[in-house]
């Protein structure tokens, strides 16, 4: 993971595209919101970095981008950190023995990691506090997100993509 000499400068860039994910899913006057509800954008980009990078790589960065989620909702820290870093280490597992890395399988395993971690989140909260009904957190919370999450999917791959075409030399690959 760190024997390559390009490696600190492919963390820094993808801090900084982690860091402005982070704002554009935090703020609400930015505006992103689709019924009230922000997309899991970090959940797409650990997503996105398990199909470029290592599975060492894509485990830290997980388990950062879970951090920063956890940060963000104001819950217990750790509960997205560890969700985040098994589906990275676990996506980029499957990638080198089992899938191919096409976009479609990223839109795939990022929508079906989305619903499991909403689906999560909510038997969490309904298990230690006073949720309102499935019915209601489906149509208003999860389904939104899910959505919203599936649409902004698509930017975050492509720049992910380019992000390592423009760090990895042509040997390496």
């Amino acid at each position: 993971m760190f024997e390559r000499k390009d490696t600190p400068f492919k963390i820094i860039l993808y801090a900084l595209l982690m860091l402005g994910l982070y704002l554009l899913q935090s703020v609400p006057a930015l505006g992103v919101r689709f019924m009230g509800t922000p997309p899991e954008l970090l959940l797409a980009l650990s997503v996105a970095v398990a199909f470029f990078e290592s599975e060492t790589f894509s485990a830290f960065f997980g388990l950062s981008a879970g951090i920063i989620n956890d940060i963000i909702t104001g819950g217990a820290v750790g509960k997205s950190a560890i969700l985040f870093m098994f589906a990275s280490f676990f996506v980029s597992i499957l990638l080198q023995t089992l899938l191919r890395r096409m976009f479609l399988t990223y839109i795939l395993m990022t929508l079906s990691l989305t619903a499991f971690i909403l689906l999560l989140e909510y038997i969490f909260t309904a298990v230690f506090f006073k949720t309102p009904p499935f019915i209601w957190s489906l149509t208003k919370v999860m389904l939104p997100k899910f959505l919203f999450t599936g649409v902004c999917a698509y930017p975050i791959f492509y720049i992910t993509q380019a992000l390592h075409k423009k760090t990895t030399r042509r040997d390496e690959d």
